[in-house]
């Protein structure tokens, strides 16, 4: 997990020359550098944050990720959620997704929360990834982890350049998590909320790091609905906005306008993938950025369970009554017809088919 010192020290030296500026002379064309992979991230065995010089939050600043590795071959990949924004409206007016900077600072303060309680939480009873390596991707782009874009956003006399770079931030993070444990046997991508989305979205690239690993899909609170449940309008805001054509295009293009055909696209692509949805019947969040009432958004996630997800071999939907929004970071408190969300979640990792099966209302 540590790499050879060999490479370290090769790393080390690549980047002093980048900051000194020693190459060639300005009149000579410099050879095509050779790849070097990124450095594996020191095990610490506890929470401890890792800063990104290459990634870039909303307002410009970079960030970073948060990382606890255990002596394990497995590995949990989160994506935290905050909320996306598209426009003035949604990006200055309203706020409605999480700003930066999301520093070292902001990561300590919400190390806490996540370690108690969530899957994160090394003491919880029937955890399946108690002992996993954990990494926190943090969220600061607006964008469902997604966008590659610099948008300037002008409301009244205000004008504000918008970062939406989460794609590319997510590729930085995946890189250096793929050279830290270089040959899981497992991985759970997961992420609650934009995170959701973001596990879902982002799920074809971090497979093409772990082309060997058994790998699960587990989407916390990220519906990609049917076709037009979720206005196309909206849709066109969101593509224009972020950028996204490349990174539906290579899962596939009929995704653009139906969210929900990655579903099928991610099982012919990984066929022997186990992916899950989890939700509440009428999350009150995700319908509210959608502007779905309570009953039409029930209606379109049902759809979503019995018309796309349960017909897949390997896909699967918890789904529970009420309003609530997420619970990875507290599953100990959802049941589905009498079964607890950590049995659920172990049964996607161990049980046949027949045993894991879809619970909805």
């Amino acid at each position: 997990m540590r790499g050879s010192s060999k490479t370290r020290k090769l790393w080390a030296v690549l980047a002093a020359v980048a900051v000194l500026g020693v190459g060639c002379r300005e009149d000579e064309t410099p050879d095509d550098p050779l790849p070097v992979d990124p450095p594996p991230i020191t095990p610490t065995h506890t929470w401890s944050w890792v800063d990104f010089p290459n990634t870039q939050c909303d307002e410009g600043t970079p960030t970073g990720l948060g990382v606890n590795l255990a002596n394990s071959k497995n590995v949990v990949i989160f994506f935290n959620g905050g909320g996306a924004c598209w426009d003035a409206r949604t990006c200055l007016e309203q706020n409605l997704s999480t700003h930066g900077p999301f520093t070292k600072v902001q990561f300590e303060q919400l190390a806490p929360r996540i370690s108690t309680g969530s899957i994160f939480d090394r003491g919880l009873a029937n955890n399946p990834y108690k002992d996993w390596n954990h990494f926190f991707i943090p969220y600061c782009t607006g964008d469902l982890h997604i966008g590659n874009a610099d948008n300037v956003y002008t409301s009244g006399s205000v004008s504000v350049t918008i970062h939406h770079k989460g794609r590319p931030n997510a590729e930085a993070f995946l890189a250096r998590i793929a050279a830290t444990v270089p040959e899981p046997e497992q991985v759970v991508v997961t992420g609650s909320s934009a995170g959701g989305f973001g596990s879902v979205l982002n799920y074809a690239l971090v497979r093409s790091h772990f082309p060997k690993a058994k790998v699960f899909l587990l989407d916390d609170s990220g519906p990609m609905l049917r076709s037009d449940a979720i206005n196309p309008l909206l849709r066109a805001a969101w593509a224009n906005a972020w950028k996204y054509d490349a990174v539906m295009n290579e899962i596939d293009p009929a995704v653009k306008d139906d969210f929900s055909a990655i579903h099928p696209a991610l099982q012919r692509k990984f066929p022997e993938d186990r992916m899950a949805l989890l939700s509440s019947a009428q999350d009150q969040v995700i319908r509210g950025y959608m502007g779905l009432a309570p009953d039409k958004f029930q209606a379109a996630l049902l759809d979503l369970s019995s018309s796309v997800l349960e017909p897949l071999p390997h896909t699967r939907a918890f789904i529970v009554p009420g309003q609530s929004h997420t619970m990875l970071l507290n599953p100990g408190s959802y049941s589905a017809q009498g079964v607890p969300l950590l049995e659920w979640i172990n049964q996607m990792h161990t049980a046949d088919d027949a045993t894991w099966k879809t619970l909805r209302p």
